[in-house]
């Protein structure tokens, strides 16, 4: 709920009393004066669900018991995020300039709901599943931006960081496909994009931006963790940054603040403007000086994470954001909170998120002049990030993946005493599996993304269709469960299968140089610490 406002006539004592607080939660006194700008407010809401077996459809899946639970069941006690709450949660808010939201909605949910559909499912429940989203997707902000920006995306939900320029471009370009298939003409492909897992390195920016991608949400701690001056704690439990990444100027330094936010889960200081604000990121090629430049939107790292639990009221949101607002100072360049989070889970999936408290919210916006709620493009519109506001971030994911460190340890976990470890085991099976198709696009180039799409055509676009399947970050999260440790290798067998036709065929005239996973190294900070170690 929101925070009543301070009644005008504390005590003397109370004012005391408001102000140690105050400085106590912040590190410096109250500015008593408005900031110069409204804080500008935004949501990104996830929506995924994998294949949960490659080389089968969730209705073969599901006939086959491959899992202890229902599949259908999965997806059913999903309706609402998955069809009607989003576009119902906007509409709440059209009266307001900027009000929209954007939304991530991976191309293998996409397949499983029109697999759904197409069987009538459950009496018929998914029956014109996305027509919600098409209507809210037509719906404009005062910019003529969409309320709901359906975001670009890796279409089976891969890590991105991890993969090369290749198959990255590939996931997106299947996500366009799936995009333009269900959302239809009408609906544009977005500027931006959510990365899976919120994982980013800037090695993606060539990638990204040869697919036209030209801003990236990043998760706002490796904004921080790239800082000068960084108040590392431990109790964030990520060790410290490697001091290589740490080339950006102390925010602290330049009329920026370290804060401690209170009144959520928030184990690390943040910087603030700094970590608010969108900045240019850019990828140099070390070997012909390409540079390639996109706009690194950050997302609010605790606050989104608190959102998660169930939307206005689960976060206070004018508790914590009074508490840097008065930094907001730079009206070109407002703070922008962004509040990511899965739409389909836990509070941040329930029926009140999207109706009783994102209203709530609404109602609280249209009537504080400090806020103000907006979509990221309108944002950009609005704000464009300056060409010299350049910066450095850190690579790594969200809090919830072991806390988002650099080497994305929850999909790529260390190996053991003896070198070997079930992570590790699974991209070297995914980095041959995945020469042998690149050899074999090589030879005989694929041409079709709707057969890629459906796993048909050309054995090359097949084995395409197969490669990306098993590329899902799903198998990496849930390894030691079910039958995830297996899907990648799995997926990778089928997609060699129809490589190979193609490189037999050859009869070994290729070209196709060694395709290298990602060189690794211990401790990723040297001269510092991991936990453990």
């Amino acid at each position: 709920m929101n925070r009543p406002r301070a009644n005008l006539r504390r005590t003397a004592s109370s004012l005391v009393a408001l102000l140690v607080a105050v400085v106590l939660a912040t590190g410096s006194a109250p500015h008593p004066t408005a900031a110069a700008a409204p804080l500008q407010v935004g949501f990104l809401w996830h929506m995924h669900q994998p294949i949960y077996y490659p080389g089968e459809n969730i209705l073969q899946t599901q006939a086959a018991n491959r899992y202890s639970f229902s599949l259908f069941d999965v997806h059913n006690q999903r309706v609402g995020p998955y069809t009607t709450w989003p576009r119902n949660a906007i509409q709440a808010g059209l009266g307001l300039a900027h009000l929209g939201a954007q939304v991530s909605f991976s191309g293998s949910l996409m397949a499983n709901l029109n697999h759904l559909e197409s069987a009538g499912v459950n009496g018929g429940m998914w029956s014109n599943w996305d027509a919600s989203y098409r209507q809210a997707a037509q719906w404009t902000t005062a910019l003529g931006n969409p309320r709901l920006d359906l975001v670009a995306f890796g279409y089976h939900h891969p890590l991105m960081p991890l993969l090369d320029e290749r198959d990255m471009r590939m996931q997106i370009k299947l996500h366009k496909y799936a995009h333009q298939q269900v959302w239809g003409p009408n609906v544009p492909y977005s500027k931006g994009i959510f990365p899976p897992e919120t994982a980013f390195s800037q090695r993606m920016i060539p990638a990204l931006a040869a697919e036209g991608i030209e801003w990236a949400i990043v998760d706002n701690i490796h904004f921080d963790r790239a800082t000068q001056g960084y108040p590392h704690t431990s109790a964030s439990n990520l060790y410290p940054p490697n001091p290589s990444d740490q080339i950006n100027p102390d925010p602290a330094a330049s009329g920026g603040a370290w804060i401690q936010l209170n009144n959520l889960w928030a184990p690390s200081r943040v910087s603030a403007p700094f970590s608010y604000r969108p900045h240019h990121v850019q990828h140099v090629d070390p070997q012909t000086g390409e540079i390639h430049r996109i706009v690194a939107v950050p997302a609010a790292r605790y606050e989104g994470n608190e959102d998660g639990r169930g939307g206005f009221g689960a976060l206070q949101y004018e508790q914590v954001m009074e508490q840097y607002r008065h930094l907001n100072t730079d009206p070109t360049r407002p703070m922008l909170v962004l509040l990511h989070h899965d739409g389909d889970n836990f509070g941040g999936g329930s029926e009140a998120y999207y109706h009783g408290n994102f209203q709530n919210m609404v109602s609280w916006a249209a009537g504080n002049p400090n806020y103000d709620v907006t979509t990221i493009q309108d944002y950009l519109d609005r704000f464009p990030a300056p060409d010299d506001a350049l910066i450095h971030v850190e690579s790594g994911s969200w809090a919830g993946a072991d806390n988002g460190d650099p080497e994305y340890k929850k999909w790529l976990g260390d190996p053991n005493a003896q070198g070997w470890g079930p992570d590790r085991n699974s991209w070297a099976v995914l980095t041959a599996a995945k020469n042998r198709v690149f050899t074999a696009d090589d030879l005989a180039p694929w041409s079709s993304i709707a057969n890629i799409a459906q796993g048909t055509g050309s054995p090359t676009e097949r084995a395409w269709h197969h490669l990306l399947e098993a590329q899902a970050s799903d198998h990496w999260y849930w390894d030691g469960t079910e039958v995830w440790d297996s899907n990648v290798t799995r997926g990778a067998n089928l997609a060699v299968v129809h490589a190979n036709q193609v490189i037999n065929a050859a009869a070994g005239v290729e070209s196709t140089p060694p395709t290298i996973f990602l060189p690794q190294r211990e401790a990723y900070n040297p001269g510092g610490y991991e936990f453990g170690a």
